[in-house]
């Protein structure tokens, strides 16, 4: 079996032309098995290499304590090892971001700053197949397009994935053989985060009732990765035609924009390398089509107007503060426009429903994600939690004696089209908890 694996490490890395002894190569170690079973194997097959470890100290002293176990590593294999120590959680809080989002795009650019400096040419990840498979299903749950559901790229760039290969068991138990000891993430084993659940839920009884099915999911991601590029090649000439860039601002006439069919698959295509996502794309799809005038739509870097006769796209300056946030299902804390903590419970007959300024609670399976976090606006309606009949929130507002000035520190937050929280203020009606409701969302406003 570790004769086997080593093979297909091997004859993986070759076929797919991942990388050379030419190349000055980066390896991304946490720790775990994953990374650590790779760096085994790069260093049985003779490369030269360094490691990269990141310390996000989000978990006290196991996040030390998995540096510790890197830089051991480093040794033991006589390569270099570059290590960096992160505050997350400040990144997280200055730069908007989700703690999940904040680390990712530390740790990339991180990776980024050490290829500048010191001529990497390949950094290889540690993901496996099973990653593979969970990213399928977190990207379906986020209704991603053809470029999501085909899953992480094998290659991109100098980022190479060699072990998509091989199945979480079959590199544990290859460390398990060769007596390769390696750090267990603490934060793996609970059900907090969405990938946890289709790992520890989902992924299981698929697998035993239906043998090969992460095998046959991951040929199937690779023939829609394949669609994808193809769709991608047309979208590129497309956009020479239809792009007008002036200055920063880029210019796309409706008029052309509606010979195109289906119109929200060509603007997932056209618009999302700016960062909209596929709810904001369905109603910017729908503003051209029923030519409304002054829809306004945001994504973390730029803003959209859609007029009647085109749509503008910019680019935030750097200070600018974002107004808006779409929640995704799996997010468990939202950064900005104000801090929001969100848990999904078990309802129970112990579970205390009560109304809280600061807290509002959901019947999770009446929600439509993503959920909108917005500023209140003049027209805004919904039901206070309690009552029968609708009611402006600007009338909600000047009753319960909301200044001016903390008006316009009000948000809102939106299912479909259903205001079920003026924030720190009062729930709605919408998606109340009721005695037959299986799962509740907590949020909080902190």
């Amino acid at each position: 079996m570790d004769t086997e694996f080593f093979q297909q490490f091997k004859t993986f890395i070759t076929k797919n032309k991942l990388v050379s002894f030419n190349d000055k190569i980066l390896l991304a170690v946490s720790g775990g098995a994953d990374s650590v079973v790779m760096a085994h194997l790069f260093h049985k097959l003779g490369f030269s290499f360094s490691f990269a470890h990141v310390n996000f100290q989000l978990r006290g002293d196991e996040s030390d304590g998995d540096e510790h176990f890197v830089r051991n590593l480093a040794h033991q294999l006589n390569v270099p090892v570059h290590v960096k120590l992160v505050d997350t959680k400040a990144f997280a809080y200055e730069h908007h971001l989700s703690t999940q989002v904040a680390a990712r795009d530390l740790r990339y650019a991180y990776f980024d700053e050490l290829c500048q400096e010191n001529g990497y040419t390949r950094v290889a990840l540690g993901h496996h197949l099973n990653d593979q498979v969970e990213t399928f299903f977190i990207n379906l749950m986020r209704r991603s397009g053809l470029k999501g559901l085909g899953g992480m790229p094998l290659a991109r760039n100098k980022f190479i994935r060699p072990l998509l290969f091989a199945r979480r068991s079959e590199i544990e138990q290859y460390a398990r053989h060769q007596g390769i000891a390696f750090r267990n993430d603490s934060s793996n084993d609970g059900d907090l985060y969405l990938r946890n659940k289709i790992r520890h839920q989902l992924v299981p009884p698929l697998e035993e009732n239906l043998p090969g099915f992460s095998d046959a999911l991951a040929s199937g991601m690779n023939l829609l990765k394949d669609d994808a590029e193809l769709i991608q090649q047309v979208v590129a000439e497309k956009k020479q035609s239809l792009f007008e860039l002036k200055g920063e601002e880029n210019h796309i006439q409706v008029s052309e924009l509606k010979k195109l069919h289906p119109l929200h698959t060509w603007l997932y295509y056209l618009l999302s390398e700016f960062g909209f996502n596929s709810e904001v794309l369905q109603a910017a799809t729908e503003a051209v089509l029923n030519s409304e005038s002054g829809k306004l739509f945001g994504s973390r870097s730029h803003r959209m107007v859609v007029d009647r006769s085109e749509i503008i796209i910019v680019p935030l300056a750097q200070n600018q503060v974002v107004q808006t946030n779409w929640i995704d299902i799996d997010q468990t804390e939202v950064q900005f426009p104000v801090h929001l903590h969100l848990e999904e419970i078990e309802n129970s007959p112990q579970l205390t429903i009560k109304v809280s300024n600061n807290m509002a609670l959901f019947d999770r399976d009446k929600l439509h994600f993503p959920l909108l976090l917005r500023p209140w606006q003049q027209g805004d309606r919904f039901v206070p939690f309690g009552m029968k009949g609708s009611k402006l929130v600007s009338d909600f507002l000047i009753d319960q004696k909301i200044s001016v000035v903390e008006k316009e520190h009000v948000f809102v937050l939106v299912s479909g089209d259903e205001i079920i929280w003026v924030v720190g203020h009062r729930a709605g009606n919408h998606s109340s908890v009721t005695e037959k409701t299986l799962k509740v969302l907590r949020v909080r406003n902190s």
